[in-house]
């Protein structure tokens, strides 16, 4: 028995977030819950925005119809229907619609299952018979348009047609897989459809909190981050809440000078770093920072005396 789960970037099937904060292991969860503020939504008099979530609610309410009519299109059109008659047996081609998938558009899952069945009152009396279960699973909340749909679902459809008819498991994304990209696309251009090996979709998240030391971005689908009891899982930093923009004037009020320096000028740092074959581990490369911040207070005359603050801070977190 054997068995393949194939993500839409051909990764192995785990699917993961981002980097967890960590929370101050100091700081105890009261048992009081204070009642949380919904978050300001934004203004619909906007005429486009109206639109825009009129469509995506139309979609939402049709995507599962649109997904199994363009599947059973798919697989009549490219394959005359062989990847529905391979799995006859096991209830067909399964759409699974998934909560769980959050930066993974989708997924092809294929099993070939060989069964003996006796025939007959001797132990020779028996046939072989080949069960294929396939199945295509979907992520609810990052599929969130038709011509997405499409693609995500034509690019899951190759996998199973270069599994189960070309017979090829070891390189997901070789010649036959792109031969099957290419009849697909052929085929449904006027659907907006062109397989390739990834996918690099934007993944819309409803929330995110930024580091103010370090500027990582940490997205969530849901409000599932404590910035009084979570800091920075890399850097151990602040957290603030930047989407959506909390009414009391969200993070530009709170950063600092040194932050936004740092912010703006951490990624040309690090690659000049590793351009000399420096060591570009974190607390390297705000150390390298920090000087850049004093010699630029320096040349302005000021002694940075809250910058030098804010450093001192934010070494002390990121000894290595």
């Amino acid at each position: 028995m054997e068995g393949i789960a194939l993500s839409d970037d051909g990764s192995s099937s785990n699917d993961g977030e981002s980097p967890s904060p960590t929370a101050s292991p100091h700081k105890k969860a009261t048992s009081k819950t204070q009642p949380t503020k919904k978050p300001a939504l934004a203004p619909t008099s906007d005429p486009n925005t109206k639109q825009i979530r009129a469509q995506r609610k139309a979609f939402s309410e049709q995507k599962h119809a649109i997904a199994e009519a363009f599947l059973k299109e798919l697989d009549t059109t490219i394959s005359r229907g062989q990847i529905s008659s391979l799995s006859q047996s096991t209830g067909g081609i399964k759409l699974v619609w998934s909560r769980t998938l959050k930066t993974t558009a989708g997924r092809a899952n294929w099993r070939r299952e060989q069964i003996r069945l006796r025939t007959g009152p001797s132990a020779l009396d028996f046939t072989t018979e080949i069960r294929h279960h396939c199945s295509i699973e979907l992520a609810e909340k990052v599929i969130d348009d038709e011509e997405r749909l499409y693609n995500v679902l034509a690019h899951e459809y190759c996998h199973l047609t270069t599994f189960m008819i070309s017979g090829v498991r070891n390189n997901p994304h070789g010649a036959e897989f792109k031969a099957w990209g290419r009849k697909v696309s052929d085929a449904f251009t006027h659907k907006g459809v062109e397989v390739t090996t990834k996918h690099s979709y934007a993944i819309e998240f409803k929330y995110v909190w930024e580091c103010l030391e370090c500027g990582y971005e940490f997205k969530r689908h849901s409000k599932s981050v404590d910035t009084g009891r979570h800091s920075c899982g890399r850097c151990k930093g602040r957290l603030v809440q930047t989407k959506p923009t909390p009414r009391q004037g969200g993070v530009g009020k709170e950063k600092g000078e040194y932050q936004i320096f740092v912010k703006e000028n951490f990624a040309r740092v690090k690659a000049e770093m590793e351009m000399r074959g420096e060591d570009t581990k974190m607390g390297k490369v705000v150390e390298a920072v920090a000087r850049e911040y004093r010699q630029m207070k320096a040349l302005k005359g000021e002694k940075g005396e809250k910058g030098e603050k804010e450093l001192e801070e934010t070494l002390e977190g990121l000894k290595i």
